[in-house]
């Protein structure tokens, strides 16, 4: 072995040592605010998760004498803590910069969305055009999330101003009415649109919320004069203009 790959093995060591020092400090720091014993951590690890774990395990890496953590343990103590495993592997908010690789550093933002797959740019080579890791199928959940979300907001706002409007008897308004059919419908079709590419890609699309299947609040709205004047000018599905 050349001095070169030394070298690098020294790196990569001291990468995994702070590495590990890092998850160790935030799982003691979040331990200790949710008042959890390192007792209690394992005990509830064994007990609950069906995870054998010994107050010494957990007490040595907190101290510095276990070199790391399993991706089982990772996943279960983050649950216990009530935090997410990413809050223990990068303090995004709290430190600027994270070495994510062997002497690699990057914002730590931008370092824990790689590691999430919301970005495609691969630590150390940002700006260069290749290669991209391949981050589709979170980008798309991504997507559907945030459509799901704006269709939530936009249904709630329909559903109060037509409350509104029946309330205070005023004249139907068509425009009025066909604004709000119209914005809902064109986020549903932007709904099928991500998840057609979804299934295109041989994924399967998440579930969708119980309102756009109809939700019992959107039933008994719908029978009431401004719910009835609002399906007036919603989009037809049964293929009349």
């Amino acid at each position: 072995m050349d001095s070169s790959e030394d070298a690098q093995l020294e790196l990569g060591e001291a990468w995994r040592a702070g590495l590990a020092a890092g998850v160790a400090k935030r799982m003691r720091e979040r331990r200790l605010a949710v008042g959890l014993s390192v007792q209690r951590v394992a005990d509830i690890c064994t007990r609950d998760y069906g995870l054998p774990m010994k107050r010494s395990v957990l007490a040595n890496f907190e101290g510095g004498r276990r070199p790391a953590l399993s991706v089982a343990e990772l996943l279960v103590i983050a649950r216990i803590l009530g935090i997410t495993p990413l809050d223990l592997l990068f303090p995004v908010g709290t430190e600027p910069d994270t070495e994510v690789l062997p002497g690699i550093r990057e914002e730590t933002w931008e370092a824990a969305k790689w590691f999430t797959g919301e970005s495609d740019v691969i630590p150390g080579l940002r700006g260069a055009a290749d290669p991209r890791s391949e981050a589709q199928a979170v980008q798309l959940f991504r997507a559907h999330d945030r459509l799901i979300e704006s269709w939530g907001a936009q249904q709630r706002f329909n559903m109060t101003a037509m409350q509104d409007r029946a309330a205070a008897g005023g004249t139907p308004d068509a425009t009025f009415f066909e604004g709000m059919a119209k914005a809902l419908a064109d986020l549903e079709a932007s709904i099928r649109e991500v998840r057609q590419k979804i299934r295109s890609v041989g994924l399967t699309p998440p579930s969708l919320p119980t309102g756009l299947a109809l939700s019992e609040e959107t039933r008994q709205f719908a029978d009431t004069p401004a719910g009835r004047e609002l399906n007036k000018y919603a989009p037809r599905t049964d293929g009349e203009k």
